[in-house]
């Protein structure tokens, strides 16, 4: 299971047959989500610092980000330095270390749910 389908499944409590040990686990996550300081920042961060955080884990470039999420390049790197501050980052290799155990596989997958449709 990804980690956004987890938190998703998570924040609005469905339940389904799997138990809650074994869907932590399946993401990587400590067993009290609530208690991991990864897990504090992840929630206190905006959709869009959320969407810049797991692409650079994912090791997309700055100009990959800004045409995946149609921004500009300095808007993300605006969005990336405050994500870099509030997880005490200097870089974005420190970021992506913060966050190694994470799977940030399901972003690829998706379109860009912040993007206006036409």
């Amino acid at each position: 299971m990804s980690l956004w389908r987890f938190l998703k499944r998570w924040l609005t409590g469905s339940q389904e047959k799997r138990t809650y040990a074994s869907d932590v686990a399946a993401v990587g996550l400590p067993y009290v989500p609530k208690e991991d300081d990864r897990y504090q920042l992840w929630i206190s961060l905006s959709p869009r610092e959320q969407d810049v955080t797991a692409l650079t884990c994912l090791g997309y470039t700055n100009p990959q980000i800004a045409a995946r999420l149609g921004l500009s390049v300095e808007t993300v790197k605006s969005y990336l330095k405050i994500v870099l501050v509030r997880s005490a980052s200097r870089t974005k290799a420190d970021l992506r270390v913060l966050f190694a155990s994470w799977d940030f596989s399901e972003w690829e997958k998706r379109p860009d749910p912040h993007r206006w449709l036409d």
